[in-house]
């Protein structure tokens, strides 16, 4: 099995090394990034390098690729890094936890991470370069396309379609049968009952502050 190179220094890279190495066994050799955005030289005790000349030292024969950059730019830094890396000549790992529940048919694609305690049920198909973060349900039939980011504890019914490149926060909802445009944003709290364009923004309500002080309360 070949040594994995991660793309990305930041927190997402962190979360991603763990998994990697900790439940995917797996033999992670360096981070890079590129050379004007190399902030130190070493993360997790390993050398962070610059992408520009990875190859000289992580050639493709023996190593591949994970890009662990977060939704920024609507998840297209993401995509544009991961085409990068394909244009070197790298392969694409992936990652399934063992604590997700998936179905028996499901296949994980290139760039693709599922966390803990998602649960993927039958005829779900997720595309490439998709980060889903843990403990989110994804209903039958319904179908994640590439380049997307899930944060956690989302709800997706069945028979939906999240559009290429779509992010959607924590503790949103979408009804079954809703097609999502791509390039959209879900907010934390969100609730979708309809189908949406393209680049579509749907925020949550944010609850109220009390006017009344912590110190003030009766009972707490």
């Amino acid at each position: 099995m070949k040594k994995v190179v991660i793309f990305g220094c930041g927190q997402v890279a962190e979360v991603v090394h763990y998994y990697l190495t900790q439940e995917g066994g797996r033999d992670v050799a360096a981070f890079t990034v590129d050379e004007e955005f190399r902030p130190f030289d070493r993360l997790l005790d390993l050398p962070v390098v610059n992408f520009g000349t990875i190859e000289e030292t992580y050639p493709s024969e023996t190593h591949e690729f994970f890009v662990a950059v977060s939704f920024k730019g609507v998840n297209k830094l993401r995509e544009e890094k991961v085409a990068a890396v394909e244009n070197k000549g790298y392969a694409l790992t992936s990652h399934v936890s063992p604590d997700a529940t998936v179905w028996s048919g499901f296949k994980a694609e290139p760039n693709t991470i599922i966390m803990e305690h998602n649960v993927i049920q039958p005829f779900v198909t997720v595309g490439r370069n998709v980060i889903m973060w843990s403990g989110n349900h994804i209903g039958h039939h319904s179908k994640i396309e590439d380049n997307c980011f899930i944060a956690s504890h989302v709800v997706i019914s069945g028979a939906v379609t999240v559009g290429a490149g779509s992010f959607v926060g924590v503790n949103a909802t979408v009804r079954d049968g809703v097609s999502i445009g791509s390039r959209s944003v879900l907010g934390a709290g969100a609730l979708v009952l309809s189908d949406l364009p393209d680049s579509a923004v749907v925020m949550g309500q944010a609850t109220p502050v009390s006017k009344v002080p912590s110190h003030r309360l009766r009972s707490i």
